[in-house]
């Protein structure tokens, strides 16, 4: 099997087989976090076809100095903001969803069984969600950014330092902030 900088070289050369190796293998994640940056579906959609449009054009230039992947959340994170800011969308950004993904691309929607929770559990956990996301929506956006590709997209403080284009300590004071900005906020919420 090979590599993702050998797909991206090989699409390079014109090998269209490699570049929908590429669509295949990384689809799922680059809608995910689209979607966790928008919090919108649709959205996410649209951005995961900008992304994969402008990965597709950047391929004449394409030098595999870091992992494919730190670069490919480079491009989704630039188009994802351009997206936004042409959008001039308000509202929740960054959706996280404690199920997880299913088989399809799409996060489940489980509905708790009559034995499973009782009602005021159910809308509990339903408000605490919201109240979350919105939280996480009014985060700026370089601590957004880090937290969801650290937390929600789980890579490395060096890989999101690649990212953003900081240093790895900058990642990691943006997390703890986002964190301490979010524990404020819910605490709030929660208490008032």
């Amino acid at each position: 099997m090979r590599t993702d900088e050998e797909l991206m070289l090989l699409f390079r050369e014109g090998s269209r087989e490699s570049f929908e190796e590429l669509f295949t293998r990384h689809h799922r994640a680059v809608v995910r976090f689209a979607w966790r940056m928008t919090g919108d579906p649709s959205a996410a959609e649209e951005a995961a076809q900008e992304i994969f449009l402008r990965i597709a054009r950047a391929a004449p230039t394409y030098h595999p100095t870091a992992k494919f992947t730190t670069w490919m959340y480079t491009v989704a994170r630039r188009t994802t903001l351009n997206y936004l800011r042409d959008t001039k969308e308000d509202g929740e950004k960054v959706p996280i969803h404690p199920e997880g993904e299913g088989e399809d691309g799409v996060y489940p929607v489980q509905l708790p069984g009559p034995d499973d929770r009782n009602p005021e559990q159910v809308v509990w956990e339903a408000q605490l969600t919201e109240r979350f996301r919105t939280a996480l929506g009014e985060l700026p956006e370089g601590h957004r950014a880090a937290f969801v590709l650290n937390r929600g997209d789980g890579l490395s403080y060096e890989e999101v330092a690649q990212v953003l284009g900081v240093t790895v300590q900058a990642v990691k004071t943006r997390i703890f902030r986002a964190r301490e900005m979010l524990l404020s906020r819910l605490s709030k919420d929660l208490s008032g």
